[in-house]
């Protein structure tokens, strides 16, 4: 299925701001279950422009205002084709047969085993852990899904409990949190399992309603995993919906957890007074819509 996605982010500045500094990961990816076909970037005033790829293979954008201004306005328009992609199942691998060649996941995977910025390996976290922890024989992909489903079924959907920069012991002590968190805790767990484990920030495409010429459905942003299974590789999971991804999750960025895919962050230089940012994005479901943007890099 084709979708139009509109990220809109907007700063207001009391005092004029200058020499503003932007750095975006809105520009989906391409994979085995999507591909982006345009993505363009309109900035409000005029704006120094310039693309990239991170350490994670994500692109990124650098957007630079040079002049005085009290808003800034960006908006990523991009246009994605999402496919229903079931990976088989791989060979049934116990954690034994799985944590035996440890030389290949470590080197190659080293980065999403240790604990991040957001997913510390702490004593709280530690703790809960060896309450749920692997046996031996236990099957890798079983207990990936168990962990999925367990960590909703502990954690229920609360939102104001947690913020942007919670890390996996806030939703421990809070008992509750959002998409950020249920990816966050559930990376912590699989990764203390030995098993690589990274978070995909993006969005959710919503269900085609009945009326096609409605208008675009306002959505926020959503958080997932993405875990190494043995004889299949990177394969996706919405802890969130104790489930695996859909056609409709639609992936901008990957990276150890929140802190390396944010979709906008950046810094601006002014005598004072506050700085209001606020975004929207919109979805909208197009079959067969033309393509009028620029094509994009990927």
């Amino acid at each position: 299925m084709r979708f139009r996605i509109r990220y809109t982010t907007r700063y207001s500045y009391e005092q004029p701001a200058s020499d503003s500094r932007n750095e975006l990961r809105v520009c989906p990816g391409n994979s085995r279950d999507q591909k982006c076909l345009t993505f363009r970037l309109q900035v409000t005033p005029p704006a120094s422009i310039s693309e990239h790829r991170d350490d994670f293979g994500n692109f990124a954008h650098s957007v630079s205002v040079a002049e005085s201004h009290q808003e800034l306005i960006i908006v990523a328009d991009s246009i994605v084709d999402c496919m229903e992609f079931n990976p088989e199942r791989g060979p049934h691998t116990t954690f034994s047969e799985y944590l035996r060649d440890d030389t290949m996941r470590t080197e190659q995977y080293g980065r999403f085993l240790r604990e991040s910025r957001y997913v510390p390996f702490s004593p709280r976290l530690r703790k809960f852990f060896w309450s749920v922890r692997p046996s031996m024989q236990e099957d890798v992909t079983d207990y990936t899904e168990r962990m999925i489903s367990y960590v909703r079924d502990q954690f229920g959907y609360d939102r104001g409990t947690t913020h942007v920069h919670s890390t996996v012991d806030d939703i421990l002590s809070a008992g509750g949190g959002v998409c950020q968190d249920f990816a966050h805790l559930s990376i912590g767990l699989l990764r203390l399992a030995g098993i690589p484990t990274r978070y995909v920030s993006g969005c959710v495409a919503p269900i085609l309603s009945c009326d096609r010429n409605g208008p675009p459905v306002e959505l926020a942003s959503h958080a997932w995993i993405e875990v190494m299974l043995p004889g299949v590789g990177w394969t996706s999971f919405d802890p969130t919906y104790r489930s695996r991804t859909t056609g409709r999750h639609i992936s901008f960025a990957v990276g150890r957890d929140y802190s390396d895919v944010p979709p906008v962050c950046g810094s601006y230089k002014s005598s004072g007074g506050r700085q209001t940012m606020t975004f929207e994005l919109r979805v909208e479901p197009t079959e067969n819509v033309a393509l009028p943007l620029a094509p994009s890099t990927p």
